[in-house]
């Protein structure tokens, strides 16, 4: 893992000097994701994920879900994500969840550390949800969408 983690570094660090404009970020499950440098995102990790932050978005990718990642000058055959496109956000107020400007339909799960579903939910015609988590014990949970994953700890 250690391994990994330096070479995912190195790579971060070569990747301005050759001008490549896309990340494109492939999951053992099949799934990628392109991101563009336009809103220049600061590419970072802690010790379980990949954390890709920019002005307005901030995404986490599993590092044991990661098959691979690579820099390239234009987008693989999915579309290069785009913040006037998709801008999720994600708060809380007073044990209340609001998530917006994802996709409309999609569904988003409310899980336990131990894998169990609390909640799921559906996001409306403008992409937006909203649930109340006051009723759930303390603890950690994991709010899952179609391409965003958060992490919440109820105190």
């Amino acid at each position: 893992m250690k391994i990994f983690l330096s070479l995912l570094g190195a790579v971060f660090l070569t990747a301005p000097v050759f001008g490549q404009n896309y990340l494109t970020i492939q999951q053992k499950d099949g799934q990628e994701f392109s991101f563009g440098f336009e809103d220049k995102p600061v590419i970072t990790y802690t010790d379980n994920d990949l954390v890709l932050k920019t002005t307005k978005t901030e995404l986490q990718y599993p590092l044991a879900s990661l098959a691979k990642f690579t820099f390239t000058d234009t987008a693989t055959e999915v579309d290069a994500v785009r913040d006037d496109i998709m801008n999720p956000t994600f708060a809380i107020d007073d044990y209340e969840i609001n998530i917006t400007g994802t996709k409309a339909g999609i569904n988003v799960s409310v899980i336990s550390t131990d894998g169990k579903a609390i909640g799921t939910y559906k996001t409306d015609q403008d992409g937006s949800v909203t649930f109340s988590i006051a009723d759930l014990p303390q603890g950690l949970y994991i709010i899952n969408t179609e391409n965003l994953t958060f992490k919440v700890l109820k105190k």
